[in-house]
């Protein structure tokens, strides 16, 4: 009641000054457009434009009350939308990590289109398509995340480079390999891909240019960089071993500059010691090939480096025998050094005393080679029914293990 009489008391001195102000100035306002003239009172004009404004307020609402709720409802549409394509994403990207490829590569591929991470989906449902074999749909997918993100070449090419190493088609990955190398010449990954498509093609000379990269950008460590080089150097010296040039003194200029560019930790492993020695028999330098392998042997009963020395071309087979006898007076239990003690045994066609260190090997080690060896040499001293008998039994030692192979009587 109280608050009724103060609003009447207000309002009636409101509107004595309202009153008096228009009294006290009455003014006028004139508009005149063209030939046309409108005139009216100051405080009509006021009232006027009052009214307006009071109008676009209304209709302001008005609009408001009818757009906004349909923007709000699209609103809400479309963040519902996203948490869907959100969820099939995850879940997508878990069904990948845990290898359910079909699920993966439906979700995925699904909820590419309007996710956040399109390039991820796709090259995500691109893994999962190649998993299960479905090449042409990798490839379709893969061709969507280029377009989904050209900036990001790189991803798709990588992705597309590891699906067909993967399936090991190195020949088709190569290129693109190459590519990524000049664009991208200190990336770890790329060079690691480019190095074992390098090996598994082997392409040695290219991969030896690779070794500076691959040394200034820490892709190898030091130990497995060394490895490297050891198996770079031993396929070269086989592939020259393998296609030698009618011109002699053009194959010891090649092993020369070969043998020179060959850092001093490499050179002394045994099995590029072994081909280097192997390629000087080649070559008509079997004295100098035999000092180098009698040298190596001293510090290493490596394997390779025995099988070397006992297949070394020249005439220096009865030397050989005589230094590996002595050698056998400090590994009597060594198959590898009886092998060689029997090739020089048939190098100099003591075929008795090398059917001896055969059978001596095969007791130590029943492997497919030495019954083989064994079956030739009992065969050229006329004991054929044996011969067949050791090539059964090498046979057996290669099908089904040394464990069944049948004991030589």
């Amino acid at each position: 009641m109280r608050i009724a009489i103060v609003v009447l008391i207000l309002a009636a001195f409101g509107g004595s000054f309202l009153y008096w102000l228009v009294g006290q100035y009455p003014g006028f306002v004139l508009i005149s457009v063209g030939a046309t003239a409108i005139q009216f009172t100051l405080w009509t004009g006021v009232v006027a434009v009052l009214v307006l404004w009071i109008l676009v307020r209304l209709l302001f609402s008005l609009l408001r009350a009818l757009v906004l709720p349909g923007l709000h409802f699209s609103s809400n549409w479309k963040a519902k939308k996203q948490q869907k394509n959100s969820r099939l994403t995850y879940r997508g990207l878990l069904d990948l990590a845990e290898g359910r490829w079909a699920s993966a590569c439906k979700q995925l591929s699904k909820s590419a289109a309007d996710s956040e991470l399109t390039l991820i989906n796709y090259l995500g449902a691109a893994s999962a398509a190649a998993e299960l074999g479905n090449e042409q749909e990798a490839n379709r997918l893969l061709s969507l995340a280029e377009k989904a993100d050209p900036r990001n070449e790189m991803a798709v090419s990588l992705t597309r480079v590891r699906l067909l190493v993967g399936k090991g088609d190195y020949a088709e990955a190569l290129p693109i390999l190459q590519g990524l190398h000049g664009r991208h010449p200190k990336h770890p990954y790329i060079l690691s891909l480019l190095q074992k498509s390098y090996r598994h093609l082997q392409q040695w000379d290219q991969l030896e240019k690779l070794l500076a990269d691959l040394r200034a950008n820490k892709v190898l460590d030091g130990e497995g960089l060394r490895q490297l080089e050891i198996s770079i150097r031993a396929e070269q010296l086989q592939d020259l071993a393998e296609n030698l040039d009618p011109d002699v003194a053009k194959n010891k200029q090649d092993l020369v500059d070969l043998w020179g560019r060959t850092a001093k930790n490499v050179r002394t492993a045994p099995q590029v010691i072994a081909n280097h020695a192997a390629l000087l028999g080649q070559m008509g330098e079997a004295g100098l090939a035999e000092k180098e392998l009698r040298k190596a042997i001293k510090t290493s009963w490596d394997k390779g480096l025995l099988q070397a020395y006992g297949q070394l071309g020249g005439n220096l087979a009865a030397q050989q025998l005589k230094t590996a006898e002595a050698w056998l007076k400090e590994q009597p239990n060594n198959p590898d050094l009886l092998l060689a003690l029997s090739h020089l045994c048939q190098r100099s066609e003591l075929w008795g005393k090398a059917r001896d260190y055969l059978e001596a090997a095969l007791k130590l080690d029943q492997r497919a080679e030495i019954y083989a060896e064994l079956a030739e040499v009992v065969g050229r001293l006329g004991e054929h029914d044996r011969s067949l008998q050791l090539y059964r039994q090498g046979l057996l030692a290669v099908t089904r293990g040394k464990d069944q192979a049948i004991a030589v009587v």
